[in-house]
């Protein structure tokens, strides 16, 4: 006020007030306005003197009651308001703290960060030497070129650079204070990477077969029915049952596993519909006793608790490159390479599909594992093509039409030449029309191909049909023949989904849980932090810096305070989960990448941001009188 009455000596200064005291003791003229109108206007004669007391400020030599308690130890001075007040005061001093009891009375420390200040003086009114002492020439310092604009104090730069020197000198408590931002950045990236785990689900994690597959469930297959879907234009080939095969292969890499065999097991897939481009290993099969095996079926196998491949040294798909496996009954299969499709394939000629699904003998411990026994197979029916090195027939023929058989010449009592026997295939009796030596004993019934074939189709529980225009025969299926008709793709994804659903919903909203409970610290601790800076927002609001650049101000002490806190959280805490992803079984549970963490340190900033501007804006609001009428406004 007293620069600015200096400044009114040579130029014109309006100033806008409601302290009418203030007003009469500075102004020369005064215009009284209410509710928009001028009400009065008049030169003001200026008063000598102006009453103008603080409440913070007490000035102690106008007490009335002034006592002094001085000895050796000690020396307090008592100021005292009315002489006969009795004052009742326990102070106590331990380990360099004071402690004080006051019966009756409020106590207020006086100190550096008090809004109170003890003055050992009288009050004196302010009088005119007081602005009369100032002289104000503004023609020395107005630079007469300079074109008048708006520049702000406050550069996001310069305001981190500030934040960044504010923080070195917190206190100690304060500093303590920010390692709850490192524990919250902490938890962030935790809970982020968790649900990044939780909802990343890729097509691998439920897919199983061939996705061009369709499953035709039914209680019994009709032959003749079967025959007639199979020859429908837009079906390639069809496979009775699940179409599912297991291969046995030998673990004689060492003679303790000697007597033991494990299963290959994967769904039959035509080699003709294996993309070249997804072999990763080896080549192409050149005859039908060579195969392809799909990685992620021997990608299952080593990822198993009790894994088959570790019993027997094998680590990688590589060390099983032109390895035999056996389908009983059959000449020896040889994997000749490797796919990439993420499903449990094995590629074969279709032309073998059927013997490979009527030879095939499942594992009696169902873990891919089973020992291995010198018994003879029981009789079955099989086809006389597998046999021809092995048998020669004896008497009659071999079995050229379908429904005929030749069995072992050891059956030729009980069982006569050209009659029929109890054996059936597709309800109708087997004609035996031959009789066979084997060299090695065997007592199967041997029938051609498309007896064989009806065989497998009559006992199985539905079909697999692999479509060349997959939509049109699922509809075709459904409409014309009723059929209960399964996109197998579709149906693993969506088993997949309702298996997972529970799973994601309680790791998002654990997740969730622990990230809200982060960004409330951080809030806490960033309001706490605010409450203690009102007044100073109050005092730069009144010399008149725009809120712009208070917010600007805030913002770059933000900035540093998460640069220095948070950041350091989140590095340890991806450090931390990239380690423990490591660990199979939890390595699906978190996603540790670029994108998590950058998705983490833009939360954290964001979040620090917003949270320390609330508050911030709330107290903008109001005039720089009513922020600095009171310094803790909430």
């Amino acid at each position: 006020m007293n620069i600015i009455k200096a400044i009114s000596k040579e130029k014109l200064v309006i100033l806008v007030t409601h302290e009418v005291d203030l007003a009469n003791f500075y102004a020369t003229r005064i215009i009284e306005i209410e509710d928009g109108k001028v009400i009065k206007n008049y030169e003001n004669e200026s008063k000598e003197s102006l009453e103008y007391r603080l409440d913070n400020k007490i000035y102690l030599k106008d007490f009335k009651d002034i006592k002094n308690i001085k000895n050796d130890k000690l020396n307090i001075d008592i100021y005292a308001d009315e002489e006969n007040e009795k004052i009742d005061i326990k102070l106590a001093i331990k380990n360099g703290n004071i402690f004080i009891q006051a019966e009756n009375k409020k106590i207020e420390v006086v100190d550096d960060n008090s809004a109170i200040e003890l003055i050992n003086d009288h009050y004196k009114k302010i009088d005119k030497s007081i602005y009369e002492k100032y002289s104000y020439n503004l023609d020395n310092i107005i630079n007469k070129k300079y074109k008048v604009r708006y520049s702000s104090i406050y550069g996001i730069l310069k305001s981190i650079k500030i934040g960044f020197n504010r923080i070195l000198n917190y206190s100690i408590l304060k500093k303590i204070l920010l390692l709850g931002f490192f524990a919250s950045a902490m938890f962030i990236v935790y809970s982020v990477s968790n649900i990044a785990g939780a909802t990343n689900i890729k097509e691998s994690d439920y897919i199983k077969i061939d996705k061009n597959y369709l499953q035709v469930d039914m209680a019994k297959v009709n032959v003749d029915d079967y025959l007639k879907y199979e020859s429908l234009e837009n079906i390639d080939y069809m496979l009775p049952g699940n179409g599912n095969a297991s291969f046995k292969m030998k673990m004689d890499n060492y003679y303790q596993l000697s007597t033991f065999s494990f299963e290959l097991s994967g769904t039959l897939v035509d080699i003709e519909k294996m993309k070249p481009e997804t072999l990763i290993k080896g080549r192409m099969p050149q005859n039908e006793y060579e195969i392809v095996v799909d990685k992620k079926i021997i990608d299952n196998m080593l990822s198993q608790d009790f894994s088959t491949f570790a019993a027997m040294g094998i680590k990688s798909e590589e060390e099983l490159l032109n390895k035999v496996v056996t389908i009983e009954g059959m000449k020896d299969f040889t994997i000749v390479g490797f796919s990439n499709t993420n499903t449990s394939s094995i590629y074969v000629n279709k032309k073998v599909f059927i013997n490979i699904l009527n030879n095939m003998t499942q594992s009696d411990m169902g873990i891919g594992i089973y020992f291995n026994t010198n018994e003879e197979s029981k009789e079955n029916v099989k086809d006389y093509n597998l046999y021809l090195d092995d048998i020669k027939i004896t008497k009659g023929r071999l079995p050229k039409n379908d429904y005929e058989t030749i069995v072992n010449k050891s059956n030729q009592e009980e069982m006569k030449l050209n009659k029929p026997i109890k054996t059936e295939v597709n309800g109708k009796q087997l004609k035996v029309v031959g009789y066979y030596e084997s060299k090695t004993n065997r007592q199967d019934y041997l029938v051609n191909s498309n007896t064989v074939k009806y065989n497998v189709i009559s006992k199985s529980n539905g079909f697999m049909v692999y479509p060349k225009d997959k939509y049109s025969v699922m509809n075709e299926l459904q409409t014309k023949y009723q059929l209960n008709v399964i996109d197998r793709y579709e149906k693993d994804k969506q088993d997949y989904f309702n298996n997972k659903e529970e799973e994601i919903k309680s790791s998002v909203i654990f997740a969730v849980v622990i990230l809200a409970i982060s960004l409330i610290e951080i809030y806490l601790m960033i309001r706490s932090s605010f409450l203690s800076r009102i007044k100073e927002i109050g005092v730069l609001r009144a010399i008149g810096v725009k809120k712009k650049d208070i917010y600007r101000m805030f913002v770059g002490e933000i900035i540093a305070i998460t640069t220095i806190s948070s950041i350091p959280g989140i590095a340890l805490m991806t450090y931390i989960l990239s380690q423990v992803s490591k660990i199979p079984y939890v390595d699906r549970m978190f996603i540790i990448n670029l994108q998590t963490v950058g998705i983490s340190i833009l939360l954290v900033y964001l979040f620090n941001i917003i949270v320390g501007l609330l508050p911030l804006f709330k107290i903008l609001r109001k005039t720089p009188a009513r922020i600095l009428a009171r310094h803790d406004v909430e």
